[in-house]
């Protein structure tokens, strides 16, 4: 495939060949470069799109964590900090400590690749390190 734009306007329009672009585009198209074609076929992600990405594997690996101890979620989890039975207000009260971590840690990144200070993690193991451990009381 042989990507062209319209210079004026900014379309796309792509052909098989040399001879098809003849026959079918329009004379003013001016053919792509390799970065050009790459940068349209593979455009970059907005920032609200880089930030939902992020948040939902920051979320997943909190909900992941609370669903170890039987928890629906790190929501419900963090729910039992001020429960009677004490077995549950001590894991509840770690996981209202390391949701606050770990959201705080995460925004630190989030900025940080906002920033072009960091690239975008591509799974959660990138920032590992970057986040407190996910430790259930003793």
């Amino acid at each position: 495939m042989i990507f062209f734009k319209n210079p004026n306007t900014g379309s796309v329009a792509a052909f098989e060949t040399d001879a098809e672009r003849e026959q079918w585009g329009a004379p003013e198209l001016v053919k792509m470069t390799d970065a050009e074609v790459a940068a349209h076929l593979n455009p970059p992600l907005s920032q609200e799109a880089i930030i939902a990405a992020f948040t939902k594997q920051i979320q997943a690996r909190l909900d992941a964590w609370a669903c170890t101890r039987n928890y629906d979620g790190i929501l419900s989890a963090c729910t039992y900090a001020t429960s009677t039975v004490p077995k549950f207000a001590a894991e509840g009260q770690r996981a209202v400590d390391l949701r606050d971590q770990t959201w705080s840690a995460a925004y630190t990144i989030l900025d940080d690749v906002l920033a072009n200070r960091r690239s975008m993690p591509t799974s959660i193991a990138d920032i590992e390190d970057d986040l407190p451990a996910l430790e259930w009381p003793a």
